[in-house]
């Protein structure tokens, strides 16, 4: 197998090393499965999600509806976050994002490797046994929009 190297056009490094490492993992799924990165970004942050969920419940914090969520994902410093319950979905507006490739690092690649629709598919369903579905409406390095569907 070849691997290319992904163009980076920013020299700044990430903010956290958090992010630098969900970038980093981001990016190598974009160059090892194309336009599958998506997919495959959905599933791992699902997991990522279900983990992170676990990893809170059991340092105490208490999930009791979508806005002590959003509190807890805001501390995070992932990104600035507003998360609503309408009908039967839930709206993630994510804004100043810094797991996105594309804004920190200015990696240039076609479509998206976004872990944010699996993560919060799993962290939402691990904290409050939701079971969701998403439609997601990515627009990196400016405003994106999840919509989680309930089930």
């Amino acid at each position: 197998m070849v691997i290319h190297k992904m163009k980076r056009t920013e020299n700044d490094s990430c903010p956290t090393i958090d992010s630098a490492i969900i970038i980093g993992y981001s990016v190598g799924l974009k160059l090892i499965t194309g336009d599958g990165a998506q997919s495959l970004s959905n599933m791992a942050g699902s997991y990522a999600g279900k983990e992170l969920g676990i990893y809170a419940m059991n340092e105490g914090y208490e999930f009791k509806d979508i806005k002590d969520v959003e509190e807890f994902l805001k501390q995070l410093k992932f990104a600035d976050i507003e998360i609503t319950e309408e009908n039967d979905e839930i709206v993630a507006n994510i804004s100043k994002c810094n797991v996105c490739p594309k804004r920190i690092c200015g990696y240039e690649f076609e479509r998206t490797a976004c872990p944010w629709g699996g993560l919060l598919i799993g962290f939402i369903g691990e904290t409050l046994k939701y079971k969701l579905g998403s439609q997601m409406d990515l627009k990196p390095a400016e405003v994106c929009i999840i919509r989680l569907k309930l089930k």
